[in-house]
């Protein structure tokens, strides 16, 4: 047992561990160098922000002196400038023959990791490097969850078929163009099963495109920082850098004669050799197995690689390897399928390029990127041991081998192996690969799409808000949203909570294993599946799928051949890559149906609400059974299918808002509504019915077993036989279908079962060596005969004996547990569904090895669950959904006041076509978790464990299991989550208590952690989804983790309780429990769970005194508390003074030599029981703590005498030492990092010792008592009534000199947890008081009065020698009447001859109290009486005393009175004597100490007037009352003296001027209006009106620089000034004028053009001053004006429009006239204006301008006229065009010429139709329509002067000429070319015919008849005969005709068949042919026979 130290009050101590975060960057020092000077056991790892892996502490602790972490970091740059500032920086390689090294910039914009080596005492300050959010230990590996045992194997495999895989591929979807990445132990790829599955790099813009596309950080790392490659060093990069070469081409090489014929000749002659670095091929093949690299395409492009599989040393009879075909291996059987594997390569060196991924993993862990020469290194992917190929296999496995064993989910997917995960280290490094690929740029495509991970970490305790889960969180939600990872959670179940990191992770696929054990038993959870929730109570699995048993691929190298080379395996490492593979259908299918990638978080809800719900809870299964089939069905929208989103929720809020990754809570009496949107894909109505439900326990059964006999065999009835075989001990019917005795509720969706052993028969000794277990299995009865027997219980024990096993053939097994542990529990879901002829549950006694114990208790117990509808759950009951759309349904949960806080598993079941074909019906739960977290304080009560049904759950909080699995991990075991919402009024001046206890039991041990708010650090990147605070391990029991799930037992109390107290802050809180051991004899361990606040009642923990004489006493003090106080002993020490030291200053020291700290303080240490120091800068320095002891008591401290340290990474250190020993410590502050010349810090040092505090005793108050006290409740417990107090009885003796002093009460509970509550004493020493206590300060009197002084120190006291009474003007003692002094013990003394110098003083005590007594002296003056006191401590105080006698009057004096003033307030000063009464104005006025009165006085505005009387009148002016003054002064005597005054205000500048008129030298008078204009003059007067209080004014005239200065004018009188005694000079008549007129002469001879400007200054009385302008502008010159008309050349005008331009010197108001006519008037300085003339000849054109004088009488003008000419020819016009008087046009087209500013008039006489043409070209074209016959028109021009007219005749004829002939024929006119030819034509005209040989021209006869020859070609055929005719109006007319041509025989046979002539011409002759052959025919006949013959 450790105690447990908290303490409270002002949170004084419990933050002196705490120090903060640095916010700036390390300062730029140089880099360490030497051996630095570290700790070796201190714990260097204080606070939790950022999370820190708790194995580092182990490290450390353990004396490990360098660490391997990866840190997690927002900023690569501040933690590469800190390993370089500490020499962290690992030291690579030198670059070898043939490489290179490239420095990348480091690439990362945001969040990324970096591993790297550092000293342990570095950890410290790395926490504190800007930007850390994480600390990972990059030694602590990952762990495969290993192959789970199957016996008894499955019937068959089929993973597919019941995940619905075996539809997708019906459907077309097989994973193809998805690449599945797998971290684990690598990938055999060249297994027949997954050949040609490897994934390779698609991306056109990558360096590797066409390469694999595979990652080994482990072999990276080697190959980066150590330069080596295998055979050198052990890693999968095999150096292939030895060439040789084949010289002489016989196909040998020349050096090592290895035989290259058969291999493709390398390019560039040179052959890389090396070995290949698979150990398990070495094996295979007996020895080393060369690889030759060569590059037979493109020389010194290496990327042929040919291994020597059999050792043959001939390449050419091996596969070679190369892109595209990456595998090589060899067939040793001749069955066509590889039985050798020589794995895969996915890169050989280009001399160019780095490894794949290297660029990116460089610049990310600080490395230069190692680039090796072509050909000289090969990358392999190989397989280390099979657990990464049976995952592998899990996905894409072809199912080829042993005819098809083996078939993944998605056999077109390709796999990314990450292999050699478990190499520790650079592990994330593959979680970022995933995500972003090998360009390191998540944006581009050339990662792959999905993660499978079936591994994680041991010993993370706080899953879900660690570091690991964080970071894969933020990597699938924010990093890259489009890559999801499926994520084993563990093999270590039953119990809850056992959910592992990373699996832990929210945004991820997290997977559970259910079974697939028998032909047709399917879906069971398999019992050591991890379970949820995470630390922060969320969900965990998400999905669940095969894990409990299917058949894998294994390694080839490790079998005879091909069809051996798999196994049956199981586990959540095999349910993760079938999740993966399924992922891979799904998301084709998505990306078919939808055009792109599902976000993670957006395909994560669609699979869970897709999958199959198996009557598990959401803590065991999820969302459910994933289902492919309706997922890929549900995506292609077919009839019934559908999906939800959200497809899980966690009710609550977290920080004000509902958080998708962290924890949410909510308290009764609250509800949360949110949407969950169902989809419809379907082109069909869908209707949902929703109904809220949760589990309920529907029948409960416990059986003991008290198992007896020794297991030899043959035992008696109800003995145990010791079978440890197939056979049960016990066969239990749980139900059986036709045995109404033995039936499960029929509502029942789940049932429980679970057995505990006796401990003893377990393990008695508790050494962790287990004897006895018990095993439980649940078969299904199948009556194969008939006999309705499934046990043969032939002795009715109900055991099962050797001899009534004989229908084991009808028992098949659903489920089992045959795990290490205690405890066993299986479940079945739906049971039903496997029910058959019944369910029995087997139950063993397994005997490892014997306990001896007899009996041996065995508790058997069984649970029916169902669903009910929950009640805080509101939804519709019924949704219609239309086709191809969504409904978002709302969702309340609402928590009924008084609810049970705790996790809360509920969820919304919704079904789908309930009676329909169950293809398209199906029932699903939507798992809702709802968290009601307890407020705190609060206690919490079991259940009984008394058999009721009713109190049965599967998940609370106050039962616990013990679910241990020793073959497993530190997880194992049960855990439970409460939450707990700490109120802000119980804060840190209290502390929570921690407290759970159970019944007595040995062998049980329940772990608590307390875990508190952080902030989160990837909150910036999703503030909605993190929120801003996570959680860490703040408090804890002892970690007694041994090894393999086994835990020592231990507990503070050292009994069946778990006490210790935690910090109390405010806030979200998370109190977990956690089955270390689990001893008692039932299956459920009732919790009593208290989580208490004790604090003291503050009013008794501080005294203050300032009366000494109180300073030591007796009181009582309280403590209180929510919980009872079970206290063990109360002790106390004090006083120590706590040193408090600021504004120090430390420099910068050596940072490797903590000996040249630049500051130091040493303190001495007596019985001190702890010694603490707590220091922080005032700046961003790194500033050290260092606590030395001078142990050889030289009086100076050495290095080797240090005793502790503190040293983080900021200035906030703190040290804490217990019993230090006596002696001289030291304590110096060393400056690690110092910015600037010094740091400026402030440092506490305190001390617990002393004896002065005291508690005698104390007892707790009973309940009674509590009440009378706080009947309202205690403060210091937020008002509620406490349920404990402790009332302590203090005992103090005053501390040995004034300030503040501390004590410490420490409160040890029972169980060892102790409370020190700080005790505060302030001694305070006042400074000493004296006084004059008569007569009054100030006293004037004529007469003797008695003096009397008081002195008094209720402090340490004074002496009588240190109290005095001087007479300043003398510097004497005054003397005394009497003196009196009071000791502070109460006695008297006459001190008078003492204080006189009568006597010595030879024994001075220190007094409390003096009085001193005398009498004035009767001397008429002033006396000043001094007096002083000095206490013993060295507090000074004084008094004075004066008196006066005085009998002369006071003067009075009045200064600084003006009698006029411009100002609103009137300061002046009064001057009488000191001590006088001063009134003024009738009010009594304080003066100073020498008579003066400053005096302020607010005056009014006086008035002013002209009176105007016979003698000319005058200005005066008039004041009211307050400015009046009367003021007298009377001293002490009586005197007075008297004195008045008034004073003018006026505050008004002499404004009030106007300008009457200014006249010139002709008595013109311009009046203001007029001035604004300029003006034409020489002299004259300006007439002004000014305000007649005008003392002084001036006029000036300003020219340019010349002036013209009038005389000045000045009043030389003072005005009267009136007030309201005096009255105004008319009495009753206020009214006055106050203005006078004035006039000032002008001179302006000689001034020229220009502004002036006339200016009036006058000064007032008050001398206000006012300057008034007016401007004038004077002009005297003509204006000169340039004037042109265009166009124009020289006195003639080009056209009768003109424009006529004007320029002038100045602004002119311009008139123009043309003959006398006026134009428009223009003004400016330019302009110009159209002017338009209506007849031609001469013009007179006149220009007149004024400028600015037009208004004046004195003008400036200019005037002038020019005479010009209009030629009349200028406006001639002509008509012309085509002049033929008859034409055959629809149109004729007319050119006009005329004037371009002439229109043209059109007439058509014959039609009546008009147009005109509108002016314009000067040439223009006319088109006239014509219409047939003559037609008539008028054309009219307009000239300027008169009209031109013109007259068209033109004839239209349009019709053709006639013409027609034809050929005159005759009999045989064919056959001649002369040709007759006759027709019609229009007499008189030409007429052509024409054809191809001959054309002839007649002139048509009158009669219209034409007869000719023509002459046609003589070649036969159809000829053409064309003729044309053309009239006078050149219309034509054309005409052809086809004649025939023919040779005689032609026309013979023509006119034959016509009947002709011919006809008979033939016939002779074929008669006579005829004769001619019958002669010929009878001859020849003769001749024959004459031969035969």
């Amino acid at each position: 047992m450790r105690r447990r130290l908290v303490l409270v009050v002002f949170a004084l101590l419990l933050s002196s561990s705490l120090p903060s975060i640095a916010s700036d960057g390390l300062s730029n020092n140089a880099p360490f160098s030497g051996k630095t000077d570290l700790p070796s056991t201190d714990e260097v790892l204080p606070f939790a922000n950022p999370w820190i892996d708790d194995s580092l502490q182990q490290r450390v602790d353990s004396g490990q002196e360098r660490v391997w972490v990866t840190a997690i970091t927002r900023s690569l740059g501040h933690l590469d400038t800190w390993q370089r500032q500490v020499g962290a920086i690992e030291r690579q390689a030198p670059p070898g023959p043939g490489e290179s090294m490239t420095q990348y910039d480091l690439i990362s914009q945001g969040i990324d990791h970096r591993t790297f080596w550092t000293n342990s005492s570095y950890l410290s300050k790395l926490i504190s490097v800007q930007g850390i959010i994480a600390i990972l230990d990059a030694e602590r590996s990952p762990e495969p969850y290993g192959v789970m045992p199957t016996e008894p194997a499955p019937n068959t495999v089929r993973s597919g078929e019941i995940h619905g895989a075996n539809d997708a591929w019906e459907m077309g979807y097989s994973g193809e163009g998805l690449i599945v990445a797998v971290a684990d132990t690598g990938v055999d790829f060249g297994h027949p099963d997954l050949n040609g599955t490897q994934a390779r790099v698609g991306y056109d813009n990558s360096t590797y495109y066409g390469w694999p596309l595979m990652f080994d950080h482990n072999s990276m790392y080697t190959w980066m920082v150590d330069g080596k490659a295998y055979p050198e060093s052990s890693t999968w990069y095999a150096d292939t850098s030895t060439t040789d070469f084949d010289n002489d081409s016989d196909g040998l090489l020349d050096e090592s004669g290895l035989n290259i014929s058969g291999v493709n000749v390398s390019i560039s002659g040179e052959y890389h050799l090396g070995e290949h670095p698979d150990w398990k091929l070495q094996d295979k093949a007996g020895g080393d197995v060369l690889i030759l690299v060569v590059d037979d395409r493109i020389s010194g492009l290496y990327e042929t690689v040919w291994p020597d599989t059999d050792r043959d040393e001939w390449f050419g009879n091996e596969t070679p390897m190369r892109p595209g075909e990456e595998t090589s291996g060899r067939d040793t059987d001749g069955d066509g399928l590889w039985d050798v594997s020589a794995g895969l390569i996915y890169w050989v060196s280009d001399g160019v390029n780095g490894v794949p991924y290297g660029a990116t993993y460089s610049a990310r862990h600080g490395y230069s990127d190692r680039i090796a020469g072509p050909g000289n290194l090969t990358l392999f992917m190989l397989e280390s041991g099979s657990h990464g190929t049976l995952c592998a296999s899990a996905i894409s496995a072809q199912g080829i081998i042993d005819d098809g064993r083996v078939l993944g989910m998605a056999p077109n997917a390709t796999i990314s192996s990450i292999g050699n995960h478990y190499s520790g280290g650079h592990s994330l490094d593959a979680w970022r690969f995933i995500a972003e690929g090998y360009d390191g740029d998540p944006s581009t495509p050339d990662q792959p799409h999905i993660g499978s991970f079936s591994f994680g970490y041991s010993s993370v305790d706080d899953s879900g808000s660690d570091g690991y889960s964080l970071y894969l969180d933020w990597i699938t939600r924010v990093y890259n949203s489009n890559v999801s990872y499926a994520v084993a959670i563990g093999n270590g179940g039953h119990g809850f909570g056992t959910t592992k990191v990373p699996g832990a992770a929210h945004g991820v696929f997290s997977v559970g294993a259910f079974s697939s054990r028998s032909s047709d038993s399917w879906g069971q959870s398999a019992p050591w599946s991890n379970r949820g929730p995470n630390v922060v109570g969320r969900m965990d699995p998400d999905i669940v799928s095969v894990g409990w048993s299917a058949t894998g691929d294994m390694p080839l190298n490790s079998y005879d051949n091909a069809n051996q080379a798999w196994t049956t395996w199981g586990g959540t490492s095999l349910a993760t890559p079938v999740v993966a593979g399924l992922l891979a259908l799904i998301e084709e299918a998505w990306l078919k149906e939808r055009g792109q990638h599902p976000n993670s978080q957006e395909l994560r809800d669609f699979v869970l609400s897709t999958a199959d719900d198996r009557g598990y809870e959401p803590f065991v299964q999820g969302g459910g059974w994933m289902n492919a089939s309706r997922a890929v069905r549900t995506l292609e929208g077919d009839n019934g299918t559908w999906s939800a989103s959200p497809a899980q929720w966690n009710t609550g809020w977290f920080h004000g808002k509902h958080r998708d990754a962290n924890l949410n809570s909510i308290l009764p009496g609250e509800s949360q509504t949110f949407d969950v949107q169902f989809s419809n894909p379907s082109d069909s109505e869908l209707q949902l019915n929703l109904t809220p439900v949760s589990f309920q326990p529907l029948a409960h059964e416990v059986l003991v077993w008290n198992s007896t006999g020794n297991g030899t065999g043959n035992g008696e009835n109800d003995t145990w036989d010791g079978y440890q075989g197939d056979r049960p001990d016990l066969l239990i019917p749980l139900h059986i279908t036709n045995d109404s005795i033995y039936q499960l509720p029929p509502e029942t969706v789940q049932f429980r079962a679970r057995a505990t052993i006796q401990y003893e028969a377990f393990d008695h000794d508790l050494d962790r060596s287990s004897m006895e277990r018990v095993y439980l299995e649940v078969f299904r009865w199948s009556d194969f005969d008939g006999d309705g027997e499934y046990h043969n219980d032939t002795d009715s024990d109900g055991m099962v004996d050797e001899s009534e096993w004989d229908d084991s053939e009808e028992l098949e097994e659903v489920t089992h547990w045959w795990s290490h542990g205690p405890q066993a529990e299986v479940r079945v879901g739906l049971p039903f569904e496997d029910a058959r002829d019944g369910l029995l549950l087997g139950v063993w006694r397994y005997d490892a090895s014997s306990s001896g114990l007899d009996p041996v208790r065995i508790e058997v117990d069984w649970t029916s669950f169902g669903v009910a509808e929950d009640e805080w759950i509101s939804v519709s009951e019924t949704i219609q959904i239309d086709a191809g759309s969504e409904i978002s349904v709302p969702v309340t949960v609402f928590v009924p006041e008084g609810a049970t806080p705790g996790l809360h598993q509920h969820g919304i079941k919704v079904e789908s076509q309930p009676h329909l074909d169950e293809n398209i019906s199906r029932g699903w739960t939507l798992p809702i978790v709802t968290n009601v977290p307890w407020d705190g304080p609060f206690s919490l009560l079991p259940k009984p464990l008394d058999g009721n049904p009713e109190n049965q759950t599967l998940y609370s909080e106050s039962w616990i299991s013990g679910a241990m699995r020793w073959d497993w991990r530190p997880e194992s075991g049960d855990w439970r989550f409460l939450t707990v919402d700490w109120p802000e009024e119980l804060d840190e001046d209290g502390a929570i208590i921690l407290d759970v206890d159970w019944d007595d039991n040995p062998f049980t041990d329940i772990d608590i952690l307390w875990l508190s708010e952080t902030p989160h650090e990837y909150s910036d990147d999703d503030p909605d989804a993190y929120g801003p605070s996570t959680f860490f391990i703040e408090e804890r029991s002892v970690n007694n983790h041994a090894t393999s799930g086994q835990h020592n037992w231990g507990t503070y109390t050292g009994a069946s309780r778990e006490t210790f107290t935690v910090p109390a802050s405010p806030g979200v809180h998370q109190m977990v429990l956690h089955t270390a051991l689990y001893g008692v004899g039932t299956n459920d361990n009732p919790l009593n769970i208290s989580v208490g606040y004790i604090s003291a009642e503050s009013s008794g923990f501080s005294r203050t005194v300032s009366d000494w004489s109180e300073s030591e006493d007796n009181e009582s003090a309280l403590v209180v508390s929510t919980m009872p106080l079970p206290v063990e002993t109360v002790t106390a020490q004090g006083w120590v003074r706590p040193i408090s030291l600021d504004n120090q200053s430390a420099f910068q020291d050596e940072p490797n030599d903590k000996m040249t700290a630049s500051w130091w303080h040493n303190v001495s240490i007596e019985e001190a029981t702890e010694l603490s120091i707590s220091m922080d800068s005032y700046d961003s320095s790194d500033l050290d703590l260092f606590l030395f002891r001078d142990d050889d008591g030289d009086g100076f401290f050495s290095s080797g005498e240090e005793v502790t340290r503190s040293w983080g990474g900021t200035s906030s250190e703190s040290i804490s030492l217990t019993d230090p020993q006596d002696g001289l410590y030291g304590i110096s502050v060393h400056g690690w990092s110092v910015d600037g010349q010094s740091s400026r810090f402030w440092i506490d040092i305190e001390v617990v010792a002393g004896s002065s505090l005291d508690v005698p005793s104390f007892h707790n108050l009973n309940e009674s008592k509590i009440a009378s006290i706080w009947p309202s409740g205690s403060d210091s417990l937020g008002g509620m009534v406490p349920e404990g107090a402790l009332e302590l009885n203090l005992s103090f003796q005053r501390p040995p000199e004034e300030g503040n002093w501390t004590g410490f009460i420490d409160i040890v509970l029972e169980g060892g947890a102790m409370i020190r509550l700080p005790y505060q004493y302030e001694l305070i020493e006042l400074d000493p008081e004296i006084s004059f206590t008569t007569p009054q300060n100030q006293t004037e009197t004529n007469s003797q009065i008695p003096l009397n002084l008081h002195a008094i120190d209720i402090g340490i006291g004074f002496n009588i020698s240190e109290l005095s009474w001087t007479w300043p003007s003398n510097n004497t003692t005054f003397p005394a009447d009497s003196v009196w002094g009071l000791r502070s013990n109460g006695s008297l003394h006459n001190l008078t001859q003492v204080w006189n110098g009568m006597v010595n003083d030879t024994d001075p005590v220190l007094l409390r109290e003096a009085w001193v007594n005398a009498t004035l002296p009767a001397t008429e003056q002033w006396f000043q009486f001094h007096a002083s006191v000095s206490d013993a401590s060295g507090r000074y105080s004084e008094s004075n005393l004066a008196v006066s006698y005085d009998a002369t009057s006071p003067m009075l004096a009045v200064h600084g009175i003006p009698w006029i003033s411009d100002t609103p307030t009137l300061e002046y000063q009064i001057q009488t004597e000191p001590g006088a009464l001063l009134i003024v104005d009738g009010e009594i006025t304080l003066t100073n100490a020498t008579g003066f009165a400053n005096m302020s006085a607010e005056l009014e505005v006086s008035s002013m007037g002209v009176y105007d009387d016979s003698e000319g009148g005058y200005f005066f002016f008039h004041n009211g009352a307050p400015n009046v003054f009367s003021i007298s002064s009377t001293d002490n005597a009586g005197n007075a003296a008297h004195s008045s005054f008034q004073v003018v205000h006026d505050p008004n500048p002499p404004s009030d001027v106007s300008l009457i008129s200014l006249q010139d030298q002709a008595s013109y008078s311009y009046g203001p209006d007029d001035l604004q204009y300029p003006i034409n003059i020489t002299s004259g007067e300006v007439i002004l009106e000014i305000p007649a209080d005008a003392k002084e004014w001036c006029v000036f005239v300003l020219y340019f620089s010349w002036v013209q200065t009038s005389e000045c004018t000045q009043e030389s009188n003072l005005p009267p000034i009136l007030n309201e005694s005096t009255g105004f000079p008319i009495p009753g008549n206020s009214q006055y004028a106050s203005t006078r007129t004035v006039s000032v002469p002008l001179a302006l001879d000689g001034l020229g053009e220009g502004e002036i400007r006339i200016s009036i200054t006058l000064e007032d009385w008050a001398s206000n001053t006012y300057q008034h302008n007016w401007s004038l502008i004077m002009d005297a010159t003509p204006p000169e004006v340039s004037w042109a008309l265009s166009p124009s050349y020289g006195d003639t005008l080009g056209d009768h429009i003109q424009n006529l331009s004007w320029w002038s010197s100045e602004d002119v108001t311009l008139s123009v006239t043309v003959n006398g006519a006026e134009l428009t008037t223009q003004m400016g300085v330019t302009g110009s204006q159209a002017v338009i003339l209506n007849t031609t000849g001469t013009k007179t054109f006149c220009i007149h301008a004024t400028d600015r004088t037009i208004e004046q009488e004195n003008r400036n003008s200019f005037h002038e006229c020019r005479e010009m000419e209009l030629p009349e020819s200028s406006y001639d016009t002509a008509v012309s065009g085509d002049n033929q008087p008859l034409v055959s046009l629809d149109s004729v087209e007319i050119v006009l010429d005329r004037h371009h500013s002439q229109e043209v008039r059109w007439t058509s006489l014959t039609t009546g139709a008009t147009g005109v043409v509108d002016p314009g070209d000067g040439v223009s074209v006319l088109s006239l329509e014509l219409v047939e016959g003559q037609n008539e028109f008028v054309i009219e021009i307009d000239s300027l002067d008169s009209t031109d007219s013109y007259s068209i005749s033109i004839e239209r004829d349009s019709t053709p000429p006639a013409l027609q002939f034809t050929e005159k024929s005759y009999h045989g006119s064919t056959l001649t070319t002369l040709r007759e030819i006759s027709g019609e034509c229009e007499p008189g005209l030409l007429v052509r015919i024409s054809s191809q040989v001959q054309s002839r021209d007649i002139i048509c006869p009158e009669s219209g008849q034409f007869y000719l020859n023509i002459t046609v070609p003589g070649v036969q055929g159809q000829h053409v005969i064309e003729g044309f005719s053309m009239d006078t109006a050149k219309n034509t007319k054309s005409h052809q005709i086809e004649i025939l041509k023919q040779d005689w025989v032609d026309w013979a046979i023509d006119d034959a068949q016509s009947s002709g002539t011919m006809l008979w011409v033939f016939s002779l002759g074929s008669i006579s042919l005829l004769s001619v052959i019958v002669v010929l025919t009878l001859r020849f006949s003769r001749s024959r026979i004459r031969r035969t013959e």
